[in-house]
């Protein structure tokens, strides 16, 4: 039996309260809404959503030299975006993740070399996601991260699209990390399609977290292959930093029917990962219990 557990994360609302996209309208003073009706543009023409977003990023560069881009400076951007709380581990604080780790280190588990690895799907941005990992202490933390990438021209400034990762591509990535297929180690994700007789890391040691249409796939997939699906929502906040209820309400009650009345998911959560917080409990509830089982054999 593996004694591997993996938690796999969505990004932007799940891990971030704000799309990452956000940090470059601030540096370029571009309205956010007037770039996202851009896109719907796009998408009217039949791209799709990841698709039509990193165009118009490409297609900003080409008509202003000012918002032309290399990775590199996607992942410094990166270094803005900002996590949740109970995530960074700046400035000494401690993470869910350090608590998750510390965890398995009690005896009952650590005598079973039970592991906990941690991924990232995302429709986002892959080197934004590194930067925000590496500004917030939590690279070790992330094994892979599966995002989107873009492409350098000849100039050295983004200009050809990569590779996109939308609803059912995140369900591709899902079997990548069940089978240990793993681009960061050169494997070529062509071996995704190969029949596996043993997966590294079984579907049934998976927790999937996600928050959007764009989970939809993979929350399937997570429960009907008898893993472990959570969605979360954002606490929407006013000028003063508390809850404004009634735009919180209207983002519970979208979640709920995405992921509770469909039975995609077994839990909606407010995405707070700080101590005490119903997030936190839920995770640390679960990474227990399966470490559980995987002590006793079962």
């Amino acid at each position: 039996m593996s004694h591997i557990i993996a938690l796999i994360f969505d990004f932007d609302i799940t891990l971030s309260p704000a799309f990452q996209q956000q940090v470059l309208f601030d540096a370029w003073g571009v309205d956010a809404n007037t770039f996202w009706r851009e896109c719907d543009t796009l998408a009217a023409r039949g791209y799709d959503l990841e698709h039509a977003y990193m165009r118009n990023l490409i297609d900003y560069g080409r008509r202003d030299p000012k918002f032309a881009l290399t990775n590199a400076q996607l992942y410094e951007m990166g270094k803005r975006v900002a996590l949740y709380p109970g995530l960074s581990r700046v400035g000494c604080q401690t993470s869910i993740f350090d608590d998750l780790k510390a965890l398995l280190t009690r005896p009952e588990f650590a005598q079973h070399n039970i592991e906990l690895e941690c991924y990232c799907i995302s429709g986002g941005l892959k080197p934004m996601i590194q930067g925000a990992f590496e500004a917030h202490g939590l690279n070790e933390y992330f094994k892979e991260i599966f995002a989107c990438e873009i492409d350098e021209d000849d100039t050295g400034k983004l200009g050809y699209i990569k590779e996109t990762v939308g609803h059912t591509i995140k369900t591709q990535k899902l079997f990548m990390i069940g089978k240990g297929i793993s681009p960061k180690n050169g494997d070529p994700p062509a071996m995704v399609n190969e029949v596996f007789e043993q997966y590294r890391i079984p579907f049934t040691q998976m927790l999937f977290m996600g928050d959007g249409q764009t989970d939809i796939p993979a929350f399937s997939l997570i429960n009907r292959a008898g893993g472990t699906s959570i969605a979360v929502y954002r606490e929407e906040k006013n000028a003063d930093g508390s809850i404004d209820e009634a735009r919180t309400l209207k983002t519970y009650q979208k979640g709920y029917e995405l992921a509770i009345q469909s039975g995609r998911a077994e839990q909606l959560l407010p995405a707070d990962y700080s101590a005490g917080k119903p997030l936190k409990m839920a995770l640390l509830g679960y990474v227990e219990r399966l470490a559980g089982m995987m002590a006793d054999g079962l």
